[in-house]
């Protein structure tokens, strides 16, 4: 497990990478829009799973977005708002600068769902901050956990991005990149199966 929100719930699993998770519930994650991606990390188990991508461009120890979906068995049932917060509420020990939006619930396909995010002004130890978009539903195999991440410049405030003068245009792509992620969460990521009513699983 490589990615910096993966760093605050390692401790909530311990996956083998041989083992099988079967659930009768089906996460949906369709290919992420653009560059093809690669998966950099797949473990299962009986409590859950994690897979990690990045860019297929990118190496496995040098990227700059990942997405990762994570499977909570033992939270089945959870507030996905109250997961939220747990998380938000262990930032402060890998990051400097925090600012956070959210837990936001929603009811999607029937479900209980909340989006939150967290804004790192610098990782602990790094030269870069990090933006991480979540999506987390309450399912009744197991909790899930959708995050995006992004690495973007270091600030003493995660809310206030700064860019050197002339950078103009590299602003305004992260913008765009953390607008997509944002639509990529809220529409291409759904759980079916189980009581999900969605009509995205027809």
């Amino acid at each position: 497990m490589r990615g910096w929100a993966t760093l605050l719930l390692a401790a909530a699993l311990t996956l083998s990478a041989s083992a099988a998770f079967a659930a009768g519930e089906r996460l949906v994650m369709t290919p992420y829009p653009g560059a093809p991606w690669k998966r950099i990390t797949d473990k299962s188990g009986p409590q859950g799973w994690i897979h990690e991508q990045v860019p297929a461009a990118h190496a496995v120890d040098d990227y700059s977005e990942m997405l990762t979906d994570q499977a909570f068995v033992a939270n089945r049932g959870a507030d996905p708002s109250a997961f939220l917060k747990t998380i938000y509420a262990h930032v402060g020990g890998a990051c400097a600068g925090v600012g956070v939006s959210g837990p936001t619930p929603q009811l999607e396909g029937g479900l209980r769902v909340a989006y939150g995010q967290v804004r790192c002004g610098t990782e602990r130890g790094q030269a870069f901050g990090v933006h991480l978009f979540y999506k987390v539903i309450a399912g009744d195999d197991a909790l899930y956990s959708i995050s995006w991440e992004l690495r973007v410049p270091p600030s003493s405030n995660g809310d206030l991005l700064s860019f050197p003068k002339g950078q103009e245009a590299r602003a305004a792509a992260l913008l765009k990149t953390e607008a997509e992620a944002d639509r990529y969460l809220a529409d291409q990521v759904y759980l079916c199966g189980g009581r999900s009513t969605d009509e995205r699983c027809r």
